[in-house]
């Protein structure tokens, strides 16, 4: 945390650290973990950050500024998807379960992480355009399960 006259601030270096070990104490170790920002002591201010998992598994955390007490900042992390993270995720699954090529997956929105959150996204699979929605069914801190079912 540094202060530099203003609001206290929490590094990206601190952030990717305490990312690192909420994951490892949840049986999880990321391949990496990227801050875009430091997270300036501000209540309801944000920054997110991008975990890998493995080659096929990241999403991106969003962590908020909940309380600010002189030096101290206290913040919330939940866990999310970016657009790009959500159509590799779904079109992994497709190609997985549906038994054909997936030539292409767009969704209309990133995924954030509250239990019954939905995302729509377009696959084109086998020739096929369908609609597909995923839906959050489990948040477990900074995981959460999602299924994708064909429309």
């Amino acid at each position: 945390m540094t202060t530099g006259g203003g609001a206290p601030t929490v590094t990206k270096a601190d952030l990717q650290s305490d990312i690192t070990d909420r994951l490892h104490k949840a049986g999880q170790k990321p391949q990496s973990v990227t801050c875009s920002a430091d997270l300036e002591g501000v209540v309801g201010k944000t920054t997110t950050c991008e975990v890998v998992l493995s080659p096929i598994n990241a999403f991106e955390p969003i962590v908020t500024v909940t309380k600010v007490e002189g030096t101290t900042v206290s913040y919330e992390m939940s866990p999310a998807l970016s657009k790009a993270q959500l159509e590799k995720s779904v079109k992994d699954i497709v190609a997985r379960h549906g038994g054909k090529a997936v030539e292409s997956v767009t969704c209309g929105s990133a995924l954030e992480g509250t239990v019954g959150n939905k995302a729509s996204c377009e696959v084109v699979a086998g020739g096929r355009t369908m609609t597909d929605t995923v839906t959050v069914t489990k948040v477990d801190g900074l995981l959460m399960n999602f299924s994708v079912t064909a429309g």
